[in-house]
C-alpha cells in the first residue's frame, strides 16, 4: 500500500479548499463514543488502510467520519467554534468519482468544514494550518525524506506571468538530481516534459510533474542565470533524506567572522547538520551568528528548543521555559513547559554559544517550530534582529494522529515563552526589510538578506526593499519581498510536539 502514501496528499488536500463553513442542516450529535473507541475502523474503498499505525477492523466511511468528529471534539483547539454539519449532505458523500476519489474527498471536505470559521485582526483565517496527509507520506517527511529531484523551487504569477526559479539545490550527489546536473539557485524552469510553464492549460501537466507522485526522469528547459539561451536537463524523481540543515563561516569586509546557519526543516535529518554547524562555529570562534530560516516551514518543536539552546547557552536558559504548550480549556491538565534542551532529540549533547545577540533571516515561508525560535530566544533576553519579510503567524502546534492510514494534524494548541508572550497570529515583523535575492548563493554576504545583517550590525539603517533586491538586468527584476511562493505542500508548515523528548 505504500505507494500510494503521495497520492492521498495529492487526491484529498487538492479538496482542502472545498469543505468551507458548515453543510447547513441538521447539526450532528456530539458523538456518544471516544476517538480511542472508533479509532482503526476503515472504509473498504481506503486504499491507504494498509499503512495504519495499529490493526484495522473493516468499516464504512460513516465509521471514519465517526472518528473524525470525535477527534476534533477531543483535540482541536477551537473546539467550540466547530460549525454545524450534516454528515449526510452530499460534499461528505461523493459519488462521480472511482470509489477512492469518492471516499477521499468526501472524508477531506467532511474534517475541513469543522475548523474554526474565526480569522486574525488582519482578517486572515486563525486556522489555516489544519491538515490531513497519508501516513506514509507523513512518516517520509517527518524523517527528513522527500520524493523529488533535491531542490528547492519558488514561483511568481499565474498562467502567461507565471514564473519558475530555484531558490535552492541541495548539495547531495545523487544520480538524477539538480546538484549533480550543475543547476543553480537563480536559474529559471521555463519548460517541464515539453509544456511551457506560463501556459494556463499546462499547469496540471507541470505541477504533477514539479511535486511528483511517483519516481521517475523528466526533462526541464532551463535558462541560466544570466543567461538569454535555454538548455534541457533531465532530472531523476526519487525518494532521499536531504540535509537540512548546512552552515559555513564567512570572514566580512570588516574582518568581522560570521557564523551562517542555513536550516530548511526541524526534521530528523537535520540533526547531525545542526550539532555539527554549532560545534564548528565555537571551534572557530564566530563573532556573529546569522540563522537563516527563509525557507523553513517548521516541525519538531523540541529540535526548535535544542537550536535554541545552542544559540543562548546554559546560563541564560537555565530553569527557564522555551515553549508552553497550551491546549484548550478541557485539556488543561496536558498543558506542558518545554525547557531548552541541552540535548537533540537523540540525546546528544549540543555545543553552545552563548551569545546575546542572533540575526535571523525570515520571509512569509518561515513558519511554526521556526517562529518558536524566534519568540523562545526572545523569552530569555535574546536579542533577535529579524530580517527579511514577516514570517506566517503560526503559534499554534500539533501531535499527528493516524487513523485508518490517515495522519491527521487538527491545531491542538498554542505556544507560549518563558515571558507568556505569543499569539503572534498575523507574523513576526522584521526591523528591516529584504528580499530573497536570487542573483546570490545562499551564505554569500552579498545576498540581500544576509548583506542587511551585516549592515545593521554595523549600525547602519535600513536599506529600502528596492535597493536590498539589488537584482540588475538579469530578468529577475520587479520581485518584491514575499512576491515569490515556494513550491511545496502547504502541510509541511508544522509544529510538532513529539511523543518522546531529548536528554535535558
Amino acid at each position: 500500500m505504500r505507494a500510494y502514501g503521495t497520492v492521498c496528499c495529492w487526491v484529498v488536500l487538492a479538496l482542502a479548499g472545498c469543505g468551507g463553513g458548515g453543510g447547513g442542516g441538521t447539526a450532528e450529535v456530539k458523538p456518544e463514543k471516544t476517538s480511542t473507541e472508533l479509532a482503526q475502523i476503515c472504509s473498504v474503498d481506503n486504499i491507504l488502510s494498509g499503512d495504519a499505525s495499529t490493526a484495522t477492523q473493516k468499516g464504512t466511511l460513516a465509521d471514519e467520519r465517526n472518528w473524525v468528529k470525535a477527534y476534533l471534539q477531543e483535540r482541536y483547539f477551537w473546539y467550540k467554534d466547530i460549525p454545524a454539519v450534516n454528515a449526510s449532505d452530499a460534499q461528505f458523500n461523493l459519488s462521480n468519482g472511482s470509489a477512492w476519489q469518492n471516499f477521499a474527498n468526501s472524508l477531506s471536505n467532511y474534517f475541513y468544514a469543522q475548523l474554526t470559521p474565526k480569522r486574525t485582526a488582519s482578517g486572515a483565517a486563525v486556522d489555516k494550518f489544519s491538515f490531513v496527509q497519508g501516513t506514509y507520506s507523513w512518516n517520509q517527511f517527518s524523517q527528513g525524506a522527500e520524493l523529488g529531484y533535491g531542490w528547492l523551487l519558488s514561483e511568481q504569477g499565474s498562467g502567461s506571468a507565471r514564473r519558475i526559479w530555484i531558490s535552492h539545490v541541495f548539495p547531495i550527489n545523487q544520480a538524477g538530481f539538480a546538484a549533480q546536473t550543475g543547476l543553480k539557485r537563480g536559474d529559471e524552469i521555463v519548460g517541464v516534459d515539453g509544456y511551457a510553464v506560463n501556459v494556463t492549460a499546462n499547469a496540471t501537466s507541470v505541477d504533477r510533474v514539479l511535486t511528483p507522485a511517483v519516481a521517475g526522469t523528466h526533462s526541464f528547459l532551463v535558462k541560466r542565470q544570466g543567461q538569454t539561451n535555454t538548455e534541457t536537463v533531465f532530472l531523476t524523481a526519487s525518494t532521499t533524506v536531504l540535509p537540512q540543515a548546512e552552515h559555513k563561516v564567512v570572514t566580512d569586509s570588516q574582518g568581522v567572522k560570521w557564523g551562517y546557519l542555513l536550516f530548511n526543516a526541524h526534521v530528523e535529518s537535520a540533526q547531525a547538520p545542526l550539532l555539527a554547524a554549532l560545534s564548528d562555529f565555537k571551534t572557530q570562534k564566530v563573532d556573529q551568528l546569522v540563522v537563516d530560516l527563509r525557507y523553513n516551514g517548521g516541525g519538531y518543536l523540541a529540535l526548535a528548543s535544542a537550536v535554541a539552546y545552542g544559540v543562548a547557552g546554559p546560563v541564560r536558559t537555565q530553569g527557564k521555559t522555551f515553549e508552553t504548550v497550551r491546549h484548550s480549556d478541557k485539556r488543561t491538565s496536558e498543558d506542558e513547559s518545554l525547557p531548552f534542551y541541552s540535548a537533540d532529540m537523540d540525546g546528544k549533547a549540543i555545543e553552545s554559544l552563548s551569545l546575546s545577540r542572533i540575526y535571523v533571516l525570515t520571509t512569509d515561508q518561515t513558519c511554526s517550530a521556526s517562529e518558536s525560535i524566534i519568540n523562545g530566544l526572545r523569552g530569555v533576553d535574546v536579542e533577535v534582529v529579524q530580517i527579511g519579510g514577516t514570517t506566517c503567524g503560526k503559534p499554534y502546534g500539533f501531535v499527528p494522529q493516524d487513523n485508518c492510514g490517515i495522519t491527521y494534524a487538527a491545531m491542538e494548541f498554542e505556544g507560549v515563552n518563558n515571558k507568556g508572550q505569543g499569539g503572534y497570529a498575523d507574523g513576526f515583523v522584521p526591523q528591516c526589510a529584504a528580499s530573497d535575492d536570487l542573483l546570490h548563493a545562499l551564505g554569500d554576504p552579498g545576498e540581500a538578506m544576509f548583506a542587511t545583517a551585516i549592515s545593521r550590525h554595523r549600525g547602519l539603517a535600513c536599506p529600502s526593499v528596492a535597493a536590498s533586491l539589488a537584482l540588475g538586468s538579469t530578468g529577475l527584476s520587479g520581485l518584491g519581498t514575499g512576491a515569490r511562493k515556494l513550491i511545496r505542500p502547504e502541510w509541511q508548515r508544522g509544529k510538532i510536539v513529539t511523543p518522546y523528548r531529548p536528554g535535558a
